[in-house]
């Protein structure tokens, strides 16, 4: 009887371990994800500052520009088979872009 006894206790010390190694595993993995999400969201958190008028009014017309530029870009590009061309103009609109918003939006550095 005290054999059996033994035998079961050692079954279930092994089974124990088992269940506590797994846990740990899932302890370890767990806190590997949160220092991973708090890593990601650092920036985040640091960038959530108030946002200004200035900034939303700019946000807008970049956004409004973007948008024109992209859909000029979208019909060159179904309309021109020229990759020459295609590749041109994408480089000219990013180095006109600075150029564009002063124009288009009267972004002058003094007023």
């Amino acid at each position: 009887m005290s054999k059996e006894r033994a035998r079961r206790r050692a079954e279930r010390e092994a089974a124990a371990a088992v269940e506590r190694a797994a846990r740990a595993r899932r302890s370890a993995r767990t806190r590997w994800l949160a220092q991973l999400r708090s890593i990601v969201a650092a920036p985040l958190r640091r960038g959530a500052k108030r946002e200004t008028a200035l900034q939303r009014h700019r946000g807008r017309q970049n956004g409004v520009l973007a948008a024109s530029v992209l859909s000029a870009h979208v019909a060159l590009w179904l309309l021109t088979p020229s990759w020459l061309v295609r590749i041109g103009a994408l480089v000219l609109t990013a180095l006109t872009w600075p150029l564009l918003l002063v124009v288009l939006f009267d972004r002058r550095s003094s007023r």
